[in-house]
């Protein structure tokens, strides 16, 4: 990994590190509370990482789907939900 690094083609890359790969840790240190931990051991602290870090994929998936016109309108989803939700506690 080292040898390809000093490539000129690994060097183009890595240079690309910064606006990808690190951006995600930074969000993730700012705006998903991730610069101390809350939780007691390794295993707790591993749960709390993964959901995170699969929520931020999620919105990752979800831009990148609406960008290629492959999700419907938002104010159609809120519509859905409302409607789910306020058939669903109807029945409550």
């Amino acid at each position: 990994a080292e040898d390809v690094r000093h490539t000129p083609q690994g060097k183009e890359l890595y240079s690309l590190r910064s606006q990808t790969i690190e951006r995600v840790f930074a969000d993730a240190k700012e705006k998903h509370s991730m610069r101390y931990t809350h939780l007691r051991g390794l295993a707790k602290l591993k749960m709390q990482v993964t959901l995170i870090f699969a929520c931020m994929n999620l919105k990752k998936l979800a831009k990148w789907k609406r960008k290629k016109g492959m999700l419907p309108p938002f104010t159609s989803l809120c519509k859905d939900f409302l409607d789910f939700y306020l058939m669903k506690k109807q029945f409550a």
